[in-house]
């Protein structure tokens, strides 16, 4: 038993890890991504006036904002972590839960390394204060969310648990998505998209 759940964690961590040195290899596999940007912006819901109104009210309410500011700035590992801690009571659901992050990658590696856009934040001049860029957040990893990817894949893994607990990172994950776009860190499609790559990668899960 120790040992089956030494090599779960183990296949997380290097799940995880495997995300970061795609982001290190980026500008490297990234060089012939397309700018879609101008196509992008001829979305509804992407005007300046919608984004700067959405972040404008977010800022005006402290507690919303500190509060969407925390989950956003923890909801990528702490989805991954608590969702996974979570599941460790019952391997088979972490075992879903790793396969699901790790085809998710794969398709967020794929889809950056073909396409990307960039955030409101870095479109238009909004009324927050945004962290500097780091070599394991390049500004293009925007289009689908990565935040939303693994928070509504580990959001359908553990949508039937019952538990407290789960009730509490359910709400959690919920709140990933929407802390992301009412910080005008993502736009209402990066969210969309974030969510339809979870669904394929389930799709996936279950065939594999």
């Amino acid at each position: 038993m120790r040992r089956e759940k030494l090599k779960l964690l183990l296949v997380f961590v290097a799940v995880y890890l495997s995300w970061d040195a795609y982001a290190l290899l980026y500008p490297f596999l990234g060089r012939w991504s397309v700018n879609i940007l101008p196509y992008f912006l001829k979305l509804p819901l992407t005007s300046y006036s919608f984004e700067y109104s959405l972040v404008s009210w977010t800022v005006s309410h402290g507690f919303i904002h500190e509060t969407m500011r925390v989950i956003y700035n923890t909801g990528f590992t702490g989805s991954m972590f608590l969702s996974f801690a979570y599941s460790l009571g019952d391997e088979r659901l972490s075992w879903k839960l790793v396969k699901r992050y790790a085809i998710a990658f794969s398709l967020l590696a794929l889809s950056f390394t073909l396409f990307h856009v960039y955030a409101p934040h870095r479109v238009y001049i909004l009324p927050d204060t945004y962290a500097p860029n780091n070599p394991l957040t390049p500004p293009q990893f925007v289009f689908p969310s990565p935040h939303c990817v693994v928070a509504f894949a580990s959001l359908m893994v553990l949508w039937s648990r019952k538990s407290i607990q789960a009730t509490l990172i359910k709400v959690y994950l919920l709140l990933v998505p929407i802390s992301t776009v009412l910080l005008g860190e993502h736009w209402i499609w990066d969210v969309l998209g974030g969510f339809l790559i979870a669904l394929i990668s389930a799709k996936i899960e279950k065939m594999v």
